[in-house]
């Protein structure tokens, strides 16, 4: 499938969409790592408008064919979002997306990408050369819920 997607920069009118992925590819992908009440946590609050800032900037790019697959966002020297739908996964869009954020990182001038992995997307990062460099939690608001999260980095 990744020989026909194609990687964009995003704009506004993407930005459903874009939602759209973020949710389908945590609904179905990271089932085995994280409970329904910490999957709902995760997803409150997130709307079309979440992405709006990072879009404006120029730090969020799509993986598109018949419709978004996927998407990453660059914040500095970190990968902050690596999403792909769920019919997406493992097909090589992950890989298409991550490259196209450390390009950006490194034309930055950054000698090192940073991100805070899932456990659903920790073994796909180690494959990539990112090397696990601590641990923490997520949380949205005051929700006394919290997803473990992989601290990693790599050099550029």
């Amino acid at each position: 499938m990744s020989k026909n997607v194609q990687i964009r920069a995003a704009t506004l009118e993407d930005a459903e969409s874009i939602f759209q992925a973020h949710r389908n590819s945590v609904e179905s992908l990271c089932t085995a790592d994280y409970s329904a009440e910490q999957i709902a946590m995760w997803l409150d609050g997130r709307s079309p408008q979440t992405y709006r800032e990072a879009i404006m900037g120029g730090n969020l790019w799509l993986a598109q064919n018949d419709g978004i697959q996927g998407f990453v966002e660059v914040d500095g020297h970190e990968v902050s979002k690596l999403f792909i739908r769920g019919s997406g996964a493992r097909q090589g869009i992950g890989r298409l997306l991550l490259e196209q954020a450390l390009q950006k990182i490194r034309e930055a001038g950054h000698s090192k990408a940073y991100l805070e992995a899932t456990l659903t997307a920790e073994k796909f990062y180690q494959h990539f050369g990112f090397r696990k460099i601590g641990e923490g939690t997520f949380t949205r608001g005051n929700s006394p819920v919290s997803l473990e999260i992989i601290k990693m980095e790599r050099a550029l």
